[in-house]
């Protein structure tokens, strides 16, 4: 079951989450909510935690080597 992590811009951006427990991996898909009350999807990325770890430190080392 998905689970509604960010809901930004009045609504209409969506970011879901789904954790699978056999795999030990989350799911984030991405969707973009109509006016008209449909959503669609614009991305989704499977990833462990050891990866997420990884896309973290190298976001934090990105700001790290901007603020210099």
């Amino acid at each position: 079951m998905a689970t509604i992590i960010s809901t930004e811009i009045s609504g209409f951006h969506e970011i879901r989450g789904t954790y699978n427990e056999e795999a030990k991996t989350v799911t984030f898909e991405t969707f973009i909510n109509l006016s008209i009350g449909k959503s669609i999807k614009i991305g989704e990325v499977t990833l462990t935690k050891q990866e997420i770890f990884m896309m973290l430190k190298y976001f934090y080392d990105a700001e790290d080597r901007c603020a210099l």
